[in-house]
């Protein structure tokens, strides 16, 4: 009888039926064979056979639920027959007919053939009809839990990758939520902005008239163009929340240019003045195709985070080289390196190695440019301590004449 949990999970997870009612009936003897199929096949699918491998055979090609064999048999006993039997269909139940009753003997046979029922000769029908009846259903419990277990094996498996589907899908809402949050932000600084470029281009034609130092004239304007690309690094976080892109302005530009650049705004901060920068750019670079501007605004974020990342006094490094037709940007720090809790998530947005000093946005949308262009961006241990930024840039194709 079915346990009525069990019932009740068979009929949720509609398991169905999962027996053929094929019976295999074992004897050597013709006229025991001819009685056991002469009330069993009202019932039953019956095969039979006059010996083991006989039985082993037909059980390889026929759908089987019991075994119905006769112990003492020629080639090989009941018991051995069952025993071979397991090995390929271990699902099937076993009834043994037999004048043996030495019980040691019997739970020795339980034990290796999995015998579900002896029956003592000589039987009678009824007996053989409700063990086969018993058998039957410990047969269907036995493969209803077995696909019980695959069927919801399966689903959990489903549900996980669902679940995780979900959680992507709410970590990418919240991150497109934050994002048009910080959009909206951007404009209203970028209207400030402006404004305070209106009174900076003042200042720079009223100091122009009165021929001021050369290097009053020079912070002046490495100040304007600090604060045009703080303009155009946040048009361009408003233009990626707003659509899902940024817009490139590409053009073949020289490595050199983009360092050149990088290193003309990074000097406003008063914390470059305090560091030893060594620049080197390698001789006869490939061009590169891209937004002078926006590489730019890339280098010199990973500038600024060398030098928060490095004591006073120490050295950081920039460079540019050529490798495997490809045009590499590097800024290497002398800091702590980047923590194992945050490297894999470096480059995503609101993730900053700063803890809260960071609002985590600025190697995110350094990615996103460097994504832009087709190349690569990653970070590398420094053998000697510290971090090593890579900007990787395809080589421009040459122009042939």
């Amino acid at each position: 009888m079915l346990d009525e949990g069990l019932r009740s999970l068979i009929a949720l997870h509609g398991v169905g039926e999962t027996r053929s009612r094929g019976i295999l009936i074992v004897d050597d003897e013709r006229a025991n064979l001819t009685v056991l199929r002469s009330f069993l096949e009202a019932g039953y699918t019956v095969h039979e056979a006059q010996s083991g491998p006989e039985a082993l055979k037909i059980a390889k090609e026929a759908d089987l639920d019991v075994v119905i064999t006769d112990q003492r048999m020629p080639e090989m006993t009941g018991v051995e027959l069952l025993e071979n039997l397991r090995e390929f269909k271990p699902d099937v139940a076993g009834i043994v007919l037999t004048g043996f009753t030495d019980p040691p003997a019997l739970i020795s046979a339980i034990n290796r053939a999995r015998v579900f029922r002896f029956l003592k000769k000589p039987w009678q029908p009824d007996d053989i009809l409700e063990a086969v009846r018993q058998a039957s259903e410990h047969v269907y419990q036995a493969r209803a839990i077995q696909k019980l277990v695959t069927l919801l094996a399966r689903r959990t498996k489903e549900l996980d990758a669902s679940l995780q589907e979900i959680r992507s899908t709410q970590r990418q809402l919240l991150h497109m939520e934050r994002l048009g949050t910080m959009g909206r932000l951007a404009t209203g600084v970028i209207h400030d902005l402006r404004n305070l470029m209106v009174s900076l281009g003042y200042i720079e034609g009223v100091l122009q008239q009165k021929q001021v130092a050369t290097d009053v004239m020079e912070s002046v304007q490495v100040g304007m163009q600090g604060v045009d690309n703080l303009i155009k690094t946040l048009e361009a976080l408003h233009q990626f929340a707003k659509g899902g892109r940024l817009h490139l302005e590409k053009a073949k530009i020289e490595a050199s240019q983009v360092v050149q650049d990088a290193i003309a705004i990074s000097r406003m901060d008063l914390n470059f003045r305090m560091h030893k920068v060594e620049v080197n750019v390698e001789e006869g670079l490939p061009k590169v195709l891209g937004d002078r501007q926006k590489l730019t605004q890339v280098l010199v974020n990973l500038v600024r985070n060398a030098l928060q990342a490095t004591a006073q006094w120490r050295s950081i490094s920039i460079e540019a080289s050529a490798q495997n037709r490809r045009v590499i940007f590097a800024v290497e720090d002398e800091g702590p390196g980047i923590p194992p809790e945050v490297r894999d998530n470096l480059f995503k947005p609101f993730v900053s190695s700063k803890g809260d000093a960071g609002m985590g946005m600025g190697l995110y949308m350094a990615k996103l440019i460097v994504d832009s262009h087709q190349g690569e961006i990653a970070v590398l241990d420094r053998p000697q301590g510290g971090a090593r930024f890579e900007v990787r840039l395809a080589a421009a194709a040459e122009e042939t004449s």
